[in-house]
């Protein structure tokens, strides 16, 4: 039987071998309020009946961190039939596919493992901001079937934390559907609010701060005698649910309107539904965006919204999204429901993934796709804030969570937001477990793609794992490796904000100053230099992380 540790960044394959030089220790360092995380793995040439993890306390001094802060997911490997098609002939991707691949982390007790299959075991610290700097250290025990092996940890907690609301806009579309699919579960039940509230959770553990909110589903517009009334009560505990978690620092309105037909089509007003004072409903389907009656629902609809938001001290958190995508072909049709949606809602931002770098003054906050921003940062126009995002593309040299790429193209993420100064990162797939073309719904630990490969011929198949980052669980998801590198790069980004933080309120004479702004300066020239050419080594990478935080102790205790 062989035991070793492993650092995150190294995906465990079922044919893994130790490495020559591999360890048996976990070495961790991090700041208060961030959490790091280390690999055990074990491989043994006779089946494994029962292998199980148990903690004990760290300690230094007196101080302890509890058990409550640390905890043990086995890593599960998913099947991947096709490799992301943009490949560069396999120099992107770790590995060819068909295979299986080390994705899903799921929360059991024990589990068996078959001989000679190597087995990680994720191990994550979480480290409070009340949590006194110093070294802790204490065991983590293994065992397997009747053996029992300690692995000794040590946690080097820096005297310096990471403000808990992050710093960086975050959002991953929810799939309430598939929710209510995978576990069974009756909308707005209290079993559906009690999955609601452990997703939240899950989204606050991973630094998302934005929520999709769709208005049609949550909010009753109902049809009077005297005209038409909105019942806000699922709204308002969606809203409260996912603020009490803090990850609804920005409240997402979801689209309004959508292509008519194909991706050069005008768009239309997506369906709505009216509700009769009896119960029933009613759906409208889907008409120009011009169309002057269903323009009158769309604003009695949204400023109604808007007004009891307001009431509540939630306007300002609302940012709406018009029409997922626009390109040239229908960026007339855009702008003119744009101009529809500021005469409705002046005050709110309007945000989109835009395909189309035109649309100046129709877009308040931009969102195109990462490998379409570039450093003309004096240029942009001043009235925008800019995001990115990451779906099915880029593929190739660019970063992305694909399954198949290696899990630093995963955290580089967000070095990049702080590269391009870009101040919010949006991704379509948190937990869409379905299939496509209306068809039934998939499950995730068997098809890595949503099972988008059997599109009619000539619509793209989706990369592996672009689809979902977490997986059905027993009554709540479960991570992903990389839904913890997404954590860490914004972690990473926390790092970099606190370096200029310092240097800003710092003299500029002091030695700290001037290494500080050394190590920005090579994290943007050789670090993340653009969005094709990054650090490509886990070693670097890892070096370039410590470089940084050294040059944040060489300030000093902050007063």
């Amino acid at each position: 039987m062989e035991i070793w540790v492993a650092n995150s960044l190294e995906k465990i394959f079922f044919n893994t071998r130790k490495p020559s030089r591999a360890s048996r220790r976990i070495e961790l360092a991090c700041a208060r309020n961030e959490t790091e995380d280390a690999q055990i793995v074990v491989r043994s040439n006779e089946n494994i009946e029962r292998l199980s993890v148990e903690f004990s306390d760290l300690k230094r001094s007196g101080k302890r961190l509890t058990v409550d802060h640390i905890s043990a997911q086995f890593v599960w490997c998913v099947p991947v039939i096709h490799n992301t098609r943009d490949n560069g002939n396999g120099r992107y991707i770790i590995r060819n596919a068909p295979d299986f691949f080390p994705d899903a982390l799921v929360s059991l007790p024990e589990i068996s493992v078959e001989k000679n299959r190597a087995q990680s075991i994720w191990i994550s610290v979480r480290v409070p901001g009340d949590a006194s700097p110093g070294s802790y250290k204490g065991k983590i025990k293994v065992s397997v079937d009747r053996r029992d092996v300690d692995i000794p940890i040590t946690v080097q907690v820096h005297p310096f934390e990471i403000p808990q609301q992050p710093s960086l806009f975050m959002t991953n579309w929810l799939s309430i559907e598939s929710l209510e699919h995978f576990f069974n579960v009756k909308r707005f039940s209290e079993e559906w609010w009690g999955l609601i509230d452990k997703v939240a959770a899950n989204m606050a553990a991973h630094r998302q701060n934005v929520i999709l909110t769709p208005f049609q589903k949550l909010v009753r517009f109902v049809k009077t005698e005297i005209g038409f009334r909105a019942e806000f009560s699922q709204l308002d505990r969606w809203i409260e649910t996912f603020l009490n978690h803090g990850v609804a620092e920005l409240i997402e309105g979801t689209h309004l309107a959508g292509r008519s037909e194909d991706l050069e089509s005008e768009l239309s007003f997506l369906p709505f539904t009216i509700y009769n004072s009896d119960g029933g409903q009613h759906l409208l389907p889907s008409v120009s965006v011009k169309d002057e009656d269903r323009q009158y629902l769309v604003r009695v609809f949204m400023s109604q919204i808007y007004e009891h938001l307001d009431e509540r001290g939630w306007a300002a958190r609302l940012v709406q999204h018009l029409a997922d995508e626009p390109v040239e072909a229908n960026a007339d049709s855009y702008r003119y429901l744009s101009e529809f949606i500021r005469g409705v809602l002046p005050s709110v931002p309007r945000i989109d993934a835009v395909m189309n770098n035109g649309l100046e003054g129709a877009v308040d906050i931009r969102v195109p796709q990462i490998q379409e921003i570039d450093d003309d940062i004096e240029n942009r126009p001043a009235n925008e804030q800019l995001w990115f995002y990451t779906c099915l593309a880029p593929q190739g040299p660019h970063p992305n969570r694909f399954i198949d790429f290696s899990s630093l193209k995963t955290r580089i993420i967000h070095w990049m937001n702080w590269r391009y100064q870009a101040t919010g990162y949006l991704h379509w797939g948190y937990n869409y477990w379905r299939q496509w073309q209306g068809s039934e719904f998939c499950n995730p630990y068997y098809t890595a793609t949503g099972e988008s490969e059997r599109l009619a011929t000539g619509m793209t198949p989706l990369p592996p794992g672009d689809p979902c980052i977490v997986y059905p669980g027993e009554g709540d998801v479960n991570n992903s490796i990389r839904w913890e590198m997404v954590r860490k790069g914004m972690e990473d980004y926390e790092y970099l904000k606190i370096l200029e933080e310092r240097i800003a309120s710092t003299k500029p004479s002091r030695p700290a100053v001037k290494k500080g702004l050394q190590v920005l300066d090579h994290v943007r020239n050789k670090v993340v230099p653009s969005h094709t050419k990054y650090v490509n080594s886990d070693e670097n990478f890892l070096k370039a992380r410590s470089e940084l935080t050294k040059a944040i102790l060489g300030f000093g205790k902050k007063r």
